[in-house]
């Protein structure tokens, strides 16, 4: 395995389902937690053990307990480059991360003035290392469905090429898919893709209501899928995309253990499915970390890797001619450590 775990490290990457607000380091979420004067936090240790849960609901508690710690453009600016700094480091070259922007509108931040701040942020790290980056606007599903439609229409309005598309994230069993068909029946005419967390806390149904209700040309997690065949042959079929997350869904007991986590199934049964991290910092994981374990625990060869990166790819909002550049780019880098190898 040392081989396969260098040849880990040194391949290009890409990701699509991590959430900004999950990938706060721990020293940066103490220094905004002692600037608000909240108490009971002294270290990272105590940042640490604030990612303590047992189910969906506690870890959305858990993790308020440090976001809404984050109150400036400039604490976003900092998270965001943080981020991208880490994931460049990985050799990552092209991520869609996702921003709760309500959360900050919710505070009395302009919403171009949040996109903009994270944008500019991006801008001065893609200046630095080979990362490319765009933005989804996740629609939190605890933050109302007027607040939901009106967002969506305002980032039509704003149209900045930093954004992507939209997301949903949240509680599928108190908040269901179609609660959210206005706001996503309203970026079908316009730019915004769309891609909806289903299939993690709840069943196969809430997958087939994403795709039919919502729209979504790509689910994040759909785990669950698995348990209905009709549902797989029509992923299959229609090449939607699942961006797996196998950590988030072990510690939240969306699956026993790693062992039984599906992954392998899915990818044997021709689902196109990615590797991601969701939430970096809360599960204490890396993009480096999850493709070492998938490898380890699905028997991943060389060639499967290079397949799940261009699975990310082909999943990916670009536009066409931006994914066949990174496309041909990142079989370059495979073609060259390959070559290594023989």
């Amino acid at each position: 395995m040392n081989e396969k775990l260098e040849f880990i490290r040194s391949m290009p990457k890409v990701e699509l389902h991590l959430h900004l607000e999950g990938s706060i380091q721990p020293k940066t979420a103490l220094s905004f937690i002692k600037r608000n004067n909240k108490k009971n936090v002294d270290s990272v240790e105590d940042i640490r053990s604030v990612y303590k849960f047992d189910d969906l609901g506690e870890f959305v508690k858990s993790m308020r307990k440090v976001t809404d710690n984050v109150k400036t453009l400039d604490d976003l600016a900092l998270v965001t480059t943080e981020l991208l700094t880490s994931l460049a480091g990985q050799n990552v070259r092209y991520v869609e991360f996702d921003c709760a922007v309500q959360k900050y509108m919710n505070l009395g931040l302009k919403l171009d003035d949040v996109i903009e701040t994270i944008y500019q942020a991006s801008e001065k790290v893609n200046a630095k290392f080979p990362i490319q980056s765009r933005m989804l606007v996740n629609l939190q599903r605890h933050h109302e469905v007027d607040n939901a439609v009106k967002l969506v229409e305002d980032l039509h309005d704003l149209h900045h090429p930093y954004v992507v598309g939209i997301g949903l994230s949240g509680d599928e069993s108190k908040y269901p898919q179609e609660m959210f068909a206005r706001a996503f029946n309203l970026s079908i005419n316009g730019s915004l893709h769309r891609t909806v967390h289903a299939g993690e806390g709840s069943g196969p149904k809430s997958v087939w209501n994403a795709i039919k209700l919502l729209h979504a040309e790509r689910i994040d997690h759909g785990t669950r899928s698995i348990e209905d065949d009709k549902l797989m042959d029509y992923l299959v079929e229609q090449q939607i995309p699942l961006t797996q997350c196998i950590s988030s869904n072990v510690k939240l007991h969306i699956v026993e253990n790693y062992e039984q986590h599906p992954f392998r199934l899915l990818y044997d049964k021709g689902v196109k499915v990615t590797l991601n991290t969701d939430d970096p910092q809360v599960f204490g994981v890396s993009i480096t970390d999850e493709f070492v374990k998938a490898a380890e625990l699905f028997n991943l060869e060389y060639n499967d890797l290079r397949q799940i990166v261009l699975n990310s790819v082909h999943a990916s909002f670009l536009n066409e001619d931006e994914k066949n550049n990174l496309e041909q780019s990142i079989k370059n880098e495979f073609a060259a450590l390959l070559q290594s190898k023989i």
